[in-house]
């Protein structure tokens, strides 16, 4: 049971210069139990590997126990509050990670992290192409129960929270305090989850504002609270890599979904499946691998990607007959096999929409 006591002893221990997340989780697997720090005494530190000074200093200097009020007021608000490593409900999945946030600040529906989870990472500056699949891929995998896992970032993130939302569930791990939104464009999208029971998770303190270097933290638990991570676009050099690799390290499966070659967000996704990710196409796929294909009415029912074509959509296959450089007309009716009547129109209609810029030599995807 988390008490205050128990939480104020982890948080002065906390506080200790030089003792990180690996120096906490260690000192929880010596423990005979996390609620054990409670009791403890500056001689069961030592006995655990601390210094005698550090573990003096824990027991005997109250300015370790400075903001821990503040974490107090947090938890009176209503549904908020702080999860504790090796207490329920605190992921084991995270828990059993080295490097485990000992505190996590929630605000939101609690209860989704009952769910088993799938994080979706990807670019911030997604094509539509990316940006449709991730939003259709992540109501599937919602529907079935699953609680989409992100970091509410622009471009993939947000598009699988609002895929999520729209048929389940979804969970926010966020790299600024649980209380501040960021981007504020997700401000309305945030309300959406947390009222159609979302979570948000942040292991930084109520007000904490975004910096550059909480993000690859922030990567970390995105990973170690799903069973597996989906890729939908990511460059060579991109955020999504490392959380896909954090992922491969922490025992997970990493998904990546392929894209065209000439594109170079997928070179990406492409390397990863190269050293080893799975492939994926669809929703299905993803379920199938994790073994919870429940082979319910609700999966069999969604439309593929591709089947619910919408006034903003562009027709997939003419859009991946056309490269990021001068296509000719002759060679877009070639691999696309319609008549250039057929085809003029409507390369001129993507053309209006933005899609595509007439070039020298042709046309070039823009998107």
């Amino acid at each position: 049971m988390l008490t205050e006591e128990l939480l104020l002893a982890w948080w002065r221990l906390s506080r200790l210069p030089g003792i990180g997340n690996i120096a906490l989780n260690d000192l929880r697997q010596r423990l005979p139990d996390v609620a054990a720090l409670s009791d403890a005494s500056a001689d069961t530190l030592i006995h655990c590997g601390f210094s005698p000074p550090a573990a003096q200093r824990w027991a005997d200097d109250e300015t370790l126990s400075a903001g821990f009020d503040r974490m107090l007021q947090w938890c009176q608000q209503p549904d908020c509050g702080v999860l504790l490593a090796g207490v329920a409900p605190y992921p084991d999945a995270l828990s059993a990670t080295r490097d485990a946030p000992t505190f996590l600040y929630f605000r939101g529906d609690i209860s989704a992290l009952a769910r088993p989870a799938i994080a979706m990472v990807g670019s911030r500056n997604p094509t539509p192409y990316a940006s449709d699949w991730a939003t259709h891929c992540a109501r599937v995998l919602a529907a079935q129960g699953i609680a989409v896992v992100s970091g509410l970032a622009l471009g993939i993130d947000g598009a699988a929270h609002h895929g999520a939302v729209e048929s389940g569930c979804t969970i926010a791990v966020l790299g600024c305090g649980a209380d501040v939104i960021y981007p504020k464009r997700h401000a309305g999208l945030v309300d959406r989850m947390l009222s159609h029971g979302g979570l948000i998770l942040s292991e930084f303190a109520p007000g904490t504002a975004p910096q550059a270097k909480h993000f690859p933290s922030r990567n970390r638990i995105v990973s170690g609270l799903s069973l597996g991570v989906v890729v939908a676009e990511a460059a060579l050099k991109s955020g999504s890599l490392i959380t896909a690799r954090l992922a491969a390290e922490q025992g997970r499966e990493v998904f990546a979904l392929p894209g065209a070659v000439s594109n170079p967000l997928s070179r990406g996704c492409h390397q990863l499946i190269r050293e080893g990710a799975l492939l994926v196409e669809s929703a299905q796929d993803i379920l199938q691998e994790l073994g919870l294909d429940t082979h319910s009415p609700a999966a069999a029912q969604q439309p593929g990607l591709f089947d619910e074509q919408t006034d903003n959509t562009p027709p997939p296959v003419l859009i991946s007959h056309i490269d990021y450089s001068a296509t000719s007309t002759d060679v877009i009716a070639i691999r696309s096999q319609l008549p250039v009547h057929e085809l003029l129109p409507q390369l001129l209609e993507l053309e209006l929409q933005g899609w595509l810029q007439q070039v020298p030599g042709g046309y070039r995807r823009m998107k």
